[in-house]
């Protein structure tokens, strides 16, 4: 069948009706492809303008990641290796890391040094940096499927299995992670969002971003490295320390666990992400400790100290405690900014992380979006304040559990406070 070319002229000369139906489906069309033409543009699409292609995006290191993993699994190089074994593919990974991580230190001396760099130094340092890197990425492989059945057995022996596989699998990346950029009002400490960005940001590159997105939507950013996180394969961050590698692997692998759960399909909701997180770092830190008991006893740090007594009468300045002063910090300027203070509030929080600076804790920037994002993780007195409702609560909780199994099984049923309340035996 062969069809005519209607002329302009004669398009004009349609139906009233027809010329609608035609204008309506152009107009439509024309609103579909046009989305950034929206008079309010989400909150999302303007973050993602700003971001001037330094997002992370996921689908492109899954497929990635997938497609080494599928050959590994098959392949099951850690099957043919004893205990020993085992543990000096881990080692030698480890040492790789170590010698990259140094050379990465020494290299960033030398180009943000004073004088003037010696560009056959620099040109050196990047050689032998690169030379290190490949050596490491050629033994994270096994590394990674090491680590990987190390922490199935201990879930084994936690009753954390079915028929001796851990539910979800244990399945990791070593890899550099992300940073990821968290958004809070500036009017209130609330995390309302969180973007990935790429891994290699400079602190300067970080701040004019923040300041970029701070001046054009009127919020408070940060720019937040990361040491893992819960997508699948966990991303875990490259670190020659072991005590921190194992911590943040079982970290992941309770948010895995959890995800089955209620507490992980609620996560976006605020209680239910601090009672997340600060379960997921205490089980992370217990399971991380018992790891190194059974595969690496000489990396097993000693028994934390007991908490020192209180300041008697006559010693004039208590020792600073970190975690006490932040939570302090916060308490004041939730109220700095309850009675609309927000300059002042802010002002406040700079001159703080200049005190923290003084006793040697290096905080690049301390603002609602710090509170915001850290608070979540309360484990330990800090971030989530000195009225802090989760924390302490989901502590008691961990003590009164004679296991880590019976505390996740107990956790992952509560998703906000009043549960944990209920679950505690609180009245009123």
């Amino acid at each position: 069948m062969r069809f005519s070319r209607i002329p302009y002229s004669e398009l004009k000369m349609c139906r009233p009706g027809l010329r609608f139906l035609r204008d309506l489906l152009l107009t439509a069309l024309l609103a579909l492809s046009l989305p950034a033409a929206q008079p309010f543009p989400s909150l999302e699409a303007q973050v993602a303008a700003l971001l001037q292609g330094r997002g992370f995006h996921f689908p492109l290191w899954a497929l990635q990641v997938w497609a080494e993993k599928t050959i590994l699994d098959a392949a099951l190089p850690q099957a043919f290796l004893n205990q020993e074994a085992q543990t000096q593919a881990v080692r030698r990974y480890l040492h790789e890391v170590a010698t990259a991580e140094e050379l990465a230190a020494e290299l960033d001396r030398q180009i943000t040094s004073p004088t003037p760099p010696d560009p056959a130094r620099v040109a050196s340092l990047r050689q032998q940096w690169e030379a290190a890197h490949r050596r490491a990425q050629a033994l994270r492989p096994l590394a990674e499927a090491v680590l990987s059945e190390q922490l199935s057995v201990l879930l084994a022996q936690e009753g954390l299995s079915i028929l001796g596989y851990p539910i979800p699998p244990v399945n990791i990346r070593l890899t550099a992670m992300p940073n990821l950029l968290a958004i809070s009002p500036r009017e209130r400490i609330a995390l309302t969002a969180t973007f990935p960005m790429q891994a290699d940001l400079t602190a300067d590159e970080m701040d004019r971003l923040e300041r970029s997105v701070d001046q054009t939507l009127q919020v408070s950013s940060l720019v937040v490295p990361l040491g893992g996180l819960a997508f699948y394969p966990a991303m875990i961050m490259e670190t020659s320390s072991l005590q921190a590698l194992t911590e943040i692997v079982a970290h992941e692998w309770t948010h895995h666990w959890l995800f089955l759960w209620p507490l992980g399909w609620f996560y976006d909701r605020p209680e239910a992400r601090a009672i997340n997180e600060t379960a997921a770092d205490l089980v992370g830190k217990a399971l991380g400790r018992a790891w190194l008991a059974r595969f690496y006893p000489d990396a097993l740090p000693p028994p934390a100290a007991d908490p020192s007594p209180p300041p008697s009468q006559s010693e004039e300045r208590p020792a600073f405690q970190f975690g006490r002063e932040l939570a302090k910090t916060r308490t004041v300027v939730e109220q700095l900014l309850a009675r609309g203070e927000i300059r002042r509030a802010e002002l406040y929080m700079e001159a703080r992380r200049r005190v923290f600076l003084e006793h040697g804790y290096v905080i690049r920037k301390l603002n609602q979006a710090y509170f915001a994002f850290y608070g979540a993780y309360a484990a330990e007195e800090g971030a989530a304040g000195v009225e802090d409702p989760i924390g302490p609560r989901v502590r008691r909780l961990w003590e009164q559990s004679p296991s880590v199994r019976a505390f996740l099984f107990r956790i992952a049923l509560i998703t906000d406070l009043a549960g944990l309340r209920q679950a505690l035996g609180e009245r009123g």
